[in-house]
């Protein structure tokens, strides 16, 4: 059994963007969203990758994990899980964790 293979009909680079680290569906279209070494998420069109969008303004240092069951999540270095609004593109919610060295904490 042979896997399909999808080709891009039109790419254009990210501009500031080096790389893609993953790519998830965004549940509520047909579009895609790419994790960059960055803070923010692009969207793109899932049929040419041409960005039509961003989630922007929920992290502050750079995205590490995104997961999309219904609703998009994402985690960063900043320990901040965000849950993104997908109309505004915007946080919905914020949730701030706390890093704590806990080297030494023992003794």
């Amino acid at each position: 059994m042979s896997i399909p293979t999808a080709y891009a009909t039109l790419s254009n680079a990210i501009p500031a963007k080096p790389y893609i680290l993953s790519i998830t569906p965004l549940p509520s279209s047909s579009h895609l969203i790419l994790r960059h070494p960055s803070s923010g998420l692009t969207i793109v069109d899932n049929q040419t990758l041409q960005a039509v969008d961003k989630f922007a303004g929920g992290h502050d240092g750079n995205v590490m994990d995104i997961k999309a069951d219904g609703a998009v999540w994402s985690g960063a270095k900043d320990a901040a899980v965000v849950r993104w609004d997908e109309r505004s593109r915007r946080p919905a919610t914020k949730l701030k964790g706390m890093c704590v060295d806990t080297v030494g904490a023992d003794e």
